[in-house]
């Protein structure tokens, strides 16, 4: 009777140590671990034989079998719980730089390169940026088109030994292609300037503890390749491009502290030393404005100087968190507008009557700009947008 409760009891820890492995494992698949900063592989997708299956079953097998999560879950606690390591389920750290992931996984694809646009996707982005060219420039409107790229196309090498990039060409490099190949398009690709300044060592051009924005030294670089940009799209006006001269400086060293974790950096203090360009928020009072942008980013400054041009920029937070203000010394009146607030583009141009119209901001937020616009840039719909 021993005997038989012995062998029953070894065929249940059998049984279970059998089944543990697939009660324990991630159903899903295919998805970054936050706590490991990698990706993990899919269970194949089908298990008709084709060249690779093996490997894919042993690489599904190995990351999500075994209670791997059991054990890392153990290892985790021990790590981060008493040496105080940093870990969030909406964030990664590589090499002491921290990038956010965000709720619509845009980061994420960008990263691994997920977000390159196909040929097609290339051809309709060409043709729609063609058409509001066109649509502005029939309203005797300069258009121009500004990109930025993420924080991670500027460091790569932060990437090593984290995330696996899936495609070798980025959107970033694309966008810049496209600029080179089709120059009528007045798009300006902020890209090699970060760069080189990267590699030369200067003051990194993105925040360390920031999930991917500027320092004051990264909206120097953007700042003055937007200016560059407006510039030659308006070639009779005298366009004001601050320099070192014009601004107040200061070196900062700098520790913020996010979600437990430490990041230090040096960065620089910008002011400007005799601002013309004053903020007027009550202007959209005055015009019963309806933002859809949660930030409430919209903004409006004036030079009082109406011999200086007027400007419309639509574009995200590169533009109002620190920029703005900045361009603004250069003109008449300057309005910012998130690509929330897109479809209140022609309302403004009713309004303002800009010399000029700017979208800028990351690579997605310009491709968002394009494809919405370009369903609105007929007259007939746009001319019945009245305040």
């Amino acid at each position: 009777m021993r005997n038989k409760i012995c062998d029953l009891i070894v065929i249940t820890c059998f049984v279970a140590m059998l089944a543990l492995p697939l009660i324990f494992s991630d159903k899903t698949g295919g998805k970054l671990q936050a706590d490991e900063n990698r990706w993990k592989a899919k269970a194949p997708s089908s298990l008709v034989p084709h060249k690779g299956l093996t490997k894919e079953i042993e690489n599904w097998i190995d990351d999500n079998c075994g209670g791997r999560e059991i054990a890392k879950s153990f290892y985790n606690t021990l790590n981060y719980g008493y040496l105080n390591e940093f870990r969030s389920d909406s964030a990664i750290v590589m090499n002491d730089w921290y990038y956010s992931l965000d709720s619509e996984d845009l980061t994420l694809n960008n990263l691994q390169h997920k977000d390159v646009m196909t040929n097609d996707e290339v051809n309709t982005f060409i043709s729609r940026m063609q058409d509001i060219n066109n649509y502005f420039n029939e309203q005797g409107i300069k258009f121009g088109m500004s990109v930025f790229p993420y924080k991670v196309d500027v460091y790569p090498d932060n990437l090593k030994g984290y995330v696996t990039q899936v495609r070798p060409n980025s959107e970033i490099n694309l966008m810049q292609t496209i600029a080179i190949n089709y120059p009528e398009l007045n798009m300006n690709v902020v890209n090699n300037e970060l760069k080189e300044a990267a590699a030369a060592g200067k003051l990194v051009c993105y925040r360390s503890y920031d999930g991917g924005h500027w320092n004051a030294q990264g909206v120097r670089y953007g700042y003055a390749s937007l200016m560059k940009q407006i510039s030659n799209l308006l070639p009779k006006e005298d366009i004001r491009i601050l320099s070192d001269e014009d601004f107040n400086m200061q070196i900062l060293e700098r520790t913020n502290t996010v979600l437990g974790q430490k990041f230090s950096e040096e960065d620089v203090s910008y002011s400007v030393k005799e601002p013309k360009a004053v903020q007027q928020q009550e202007w959209f009072d005055k015009i019963d404005y309806k933002p859809n942008d949660p930030w409430r980013s919209y903004r409006y400054f004036t030079t009082g100087d109406a011999s200086k041009p007027d400007i419309l920029i639509v574009g995200d937070s590169y533009i109002w968190m620190q920029m703005f203000p900045w361009i603004a010394e250069s003109f008449n009146r300057s309005v910012f507008i998130h690509q929330f607030d897109e479809d209140n583009i022609q309302r403004i141009v009713d309004r303002v009557h800009p010399d000029i119209v700017i979208f800028a901001g990351l690579t997605t937020t310009v491709e968002d700009l394009v494809h919405y616009s370009s369903l609105t840039t007929e007259r007939t719909m746009w001319g019945n947008m009245f305040f």
